[in-house]
This record gives C-alpha cells, structure tokens and sequence, in this order.
C-alpha cells in the first residue's frame, strides 16, 4: 500500500512540475503576445508618438524567443521514442519470453506488453499511458548483446532492475520527468541559438532565458532526485531476487560489454555492413572476441578501473560507483566482497543455445547497409571473419594512397603496389617514406602508432600473395590481422619482405619469388578480390604477423 501510494505520490509530483513548466511557458508566450498588441494598437489604431522605441525593439527582437519556447512547448515535450530494433512475440522468442515474464512475476510487476530487441548493449523499460494515467502498453527494450556479454545470473540482475521499475510505476513519473526536462533543453536552446545569431535579440530574450534557466534548475533538482532514487531501489529489487553480488557485478559487466560492443562494432561490424556483408549471427564473433584471452584479460583491466560512461545531460543515472557502493552497504556484506566484480564467463547465453527468431538480425542490420551496391547478407559467421581480416589489410593498403602520393613527383598519385614501395627503398628513400607514414598516421588504425616502411611492404606483400591463392588473412582480436601463408614459396616470399625492407638488394630477389608465386607486383592491391583459403583445407599453414 506504501509503494503504491508513494508511486502515486511521484506521479503527481511530476505532473504538478510538468503543469507549471506549461504555465511557466505560456506566461511568457502570452506576455509577449499582450505587449506585441499594446505595442500594434499604440502604432497604428491610437497614433500616439512614442517617446521610446524600445517597446517595439522588445516586440521585433524577443521574438525568436517566444518562438523557441513554443518550440519547446510542442515538440520538445513528446515522450522518448522507441530505439530503432525488432519486437518479437510470445511464439518467436519463448524462451525470452518465458524468463521475462517469470521474473516480473517474482518481482511483483506487471508483464510487459511488448518485448523489443535492439543493437544496443543495454535494457530499458517504458509505458504508453493516456493522459498520463492509464496503461496502453509496457516496453521491454533488450540490447542483443548482452545475450553473449553477461552471465545468467548478471542478465537476470538487468532484467529484474528494470522490472522493478514497472512494479513501483517508476516509468510513469520518469517519462512525465523526462518530457519536462526535455521540453524545458528544446526551448532554452532554442533562445541561446538565437541569442547568438544577434546582440539586441540576446538583449530582448535574456529575461525569458533566465525565467527557464531557473525553472529548469528547479525542476532537474527536485526530479533528478526521485529518479535516482529509483535506480537505487530497482538496484535493490534486483539484488533482493537474484543477490548483490551478482547485481553489482552485473552492473559493471554492462558498461564492459557496452565498451566491448562499441569496439566489435567500430573495428568489424559496421565497416563490413558499410560493404554490404552481414554474418549470419553477428553474436558469434563477439561471443569468440569475449572469450579470447588476450582480449578477456584487457577487458578485465579495463573493468576494474570502472571509468564512467559519458552522459547526457537528461541521463539521471546515478554514478556507477555509488550504486556500487549502496549495494556493498547491506550490513553483513563482507569487506572482501566490496571489491569491484570479477569478469563474467563470456557468451553464456550464446552458448546455451539462445536463438534469435528468424529474420531478426535483417531487421536489425539493415539500417547499417549502404544504400545501394552489392551486398551479400547472412553470410556464415566464420567465413564472414575471415573476410573481415582481409578487409581490415585491404584498408590498410587503400590508406596508402596518401604517405605514397606525398613521395611522388608525378600528376597522378602512384596505385599502392608491391613495386611503389620497393622502388622507394631501392632509391635510397627509405627515410622519406618513413617520415610520410609517420606524418599521414597511416597503421595507426591497425597498430596504435604509424607503420614503418616494413609493415607496408610486408602488408603489400601479404595482400598480394592472398589474392594469389597463396595466403590468407586471420583475424586477431587485439592486434591487426595474421597472414597464413599456405606453402613454403609463400613462406620465402614473406621472408625475402622482411629482408628487402632493411636490404633493398634483396628486392629483385622479392619480385621473382612474388612472380613465381603468381603475384603481380604492378597490380594496385587496395580491393578485395575472392577470398583466398587453403585448397581442401590441407596442409601445412604458417602463421605470420607484421612486427
């Protein structure tokens, strides 16, 4: 009876705070309009002189703030929209389903009505009320990722926190809250770009800027206040269904698999979609990136040092580490325990055999694709990462376009070939080169600092000998892509590459072996042809790796 009057009592807190941002708003709309009247009706029906122009300066330049604040009053206060993503029923997805609606239950919250799946490594609740009381509908937003990111336990943390939001109808005040807020940003905005624009409208819209600037103020103090308060209690909700431990180690398991996420989607995800291949089950590969120890063991240093994810300004999250620090507070908690979480076991939900309903993934990727082009989507995921490897090379080859053409005397830029580069180390311009590469910070998308003459002519080389049929690329999670090369010509070519870059005499030696191997060293090598695999996946391979 408590936590209902309580949600009432919040409810209508937020409804009085929104009620006086509207009158707030009007005053200062029908201010205007009563001045903008005298101001008319002095100049045209009573014919009086006036003695001062400044009412009518009032009226001209104030009017791009009253119209920021109309701008406020009717766009910026609409509810969030849903996040981009595919909502699935009861009969595409049970199994997420059923543990959803067995968790609302064990919470005491409602069922949601909806359950959407989004790219996004996070989960949120919302509701569509009418008239900001009755329940049209409950949303369920699940970000895939956490699918292959979390442990069991650390998902069923996620989810009863956000339930806990339904069953104390948090959502109810914290969507009113957020369309004040937001309306109050879109109409202050609205008068600081017009301010900018020109003096003496800066000069005749300061007084409704700092009218919103302090209701503003009041309305985040007192709002942001309750809402973070919620995060406390559904942390609380949360720890009380499945315990602290796995409540607090869910909560920093979610910002590392956000950051692992961004990182899956910068450096694979969206630049292979930028070229119209999408895997089959993008979960797969981050759920192999997770698991590699190299990359398992970064991710954990980077989660004991918990840095803050960057905020919005209407984000009223409190700081992860006083959430952590209100869960280690239940008396009885060991000291030991209060430690930051270890790491999860990655891909446990992927592992178990969690599979999203048939054309999910299109749904969710297809906002990525470019707009026309070849495309070839729901490729199998393994086939897919080797493609990628290559296509990380293949930019690396395509970026040097620019160190080479800082090098060249001619009109048109030289291609990035095998034989630009060794040209340049025959001459006797090995410095030169190593100073435009150094200056363009080409590698450094690939190794962190800019590549040295070796690592481009070893790239050329093993990019050449890829489309060859005589290597391929393997992707490496935290280093740029191995070259596998498949037979032992392969291999002294690689070798006569490492050699050529610090002894130009060895270049003629190179181009022969590059030609006995098939490769054309006048070729440009920045495209990707047929992917190069071993022949019937025999034979001995040898992994190299640029130094």
């Amino acid at each position: 009876m408590r936590a209902t009057l309580g949600a009432w009592a919040r409810t209508a807190l937020a409804l009085v705070l929104l009620g006086g941002f509207y009158a707030v708003s009007w005053a200062l709309v029908l201010g205007y309009a009563a001045l903008a009247a005298v101001v008319l009706w002095v100049l045209l029906v009573d014919g009086t002189r006036m003695t001062s122009p400044a009412p009518l300066y009032a009226v001209v330049f104030g009017l791009p703030a009253v119209l920021a604040v109309l701008r406020g009053l009717f766009s910026g206060g609409r509810a969030p929209a849903a996040r981009e993503g595919r909502a699935v029923t009861r009969r595409q997805a049970p199994q997420l389903w059923e543990t959803v609606t067995g968790l609302a239950r064990a919470v005491g919250a409602p069922e949601p009505t909806e359950i959407r799946l989004t790219l996004e490594a996070n989960a949120s609740v919302s509701e569509d009320t009418r008239f900001g009381a009755g329940v049209t509908a409950r949303r369920m937003e699940i970000g895939v990722p956490l699918l292959a990111g979390l442990s069991g336990e650390e998902l069923r943390a996620v989810l009863c926190h956000e339930l806990g939001h339904y069953a104390r109808r948090d959502t109810r005040f914290a969507a009113t809250a957020y369309r004040g807020s937001a309306a109050l940003h879109t109409a202050r905005t609205g008068i600081a770009e017009a301010a900018r624009g020109n003096a003496l409208t800066a000069g005749y819209s300061g007084f409704q800027g700092w009218v919103l600037a302090v209701y503003a103020w009041l309305f985040d103090a007192v709002t942001f206040g309750v809402r973070r308060r919620q995060e406390f209690q559904a942390d609380a909700a949360a720890a009380a269904l499945v315990g602290r431990e796995a409540t607090a180690s869910a909560l920093t398991a979610v910002h590392a698999v956000g950051a692992a996420w961004a990182d899956y989607r910068a450096r694979l995800l969206d630049p292979m979609a930028g070229r119209g291949l999408t895997p089959d089950d993008p979960l797969r590969p981050f759920a192999e990136m997770l698991a590699d120890p190299g990359y398992a063991e970064a991710l954990q240093e980077w989660r004991r040092r918990m840095p803050e994810p960057p905020r919005s300004r209407l984000d009223s999250h409190p700081p992860l580490s006083r959430r952590l620090a209100a869960l280690a507070r239940d008396r009885g908690t060991p000291a030991h325990e209060r430690a930051a979480p270890s790491a999860p076991e990655a891909g446990r939900a992927v592992e178990a055999g969690v599979r999203l309903p048939d054309g999910v993934w299109g749904s969710l990727l297809r906002p990525l694709l470019p707009p026309s082009g070849p495309r070839r989507l729901g490729q199998p995921w393994q086939e897919w990462l080797d493609d990628a490897a290559e296509a990380q090379m293949v930019q690396a080859v395509e970026d040097l376009r620019g160190p080479l053409a800082r090098l060249s005397r001619a009109d048109v830029p030289p291609e990035p070939t095998v034989d630009a580069v060794l040209g340049l180390l025959e001459a006797g311009r090995g410095a030169e080169l190593a100073g435009a590469l150094h200056d363009t910070g080409w590698g450094t998308d690939q190794w962190g600092l800019p590549g040295s003459p070796e690592q481009a002519l070893e790239t050329l080389v093993g990019q050449g000998l890829t489309g060859a049929g005589r290597a391929g690329w393997s992707l490496r999670w935290t280093a740029p892509s191995a070259l596998v090369v498949y037979d032992d010509e392969a291999r002294e070519a690689v070798e006569l590459a490492r050699s050529a870059a610090a002894d130009p005499g060895a270049a003629p030696l190179l181009r022969t072996r590059l030609v006995l191997c098939g490769v054309n060293t006048a070729a440009p090598l920045d495209r990707t042809g047929p992917m190069a695999r071993p022949p019937g996946g025999t034979g001995t391979a040898t992994r190299w790796a640029c130094p």
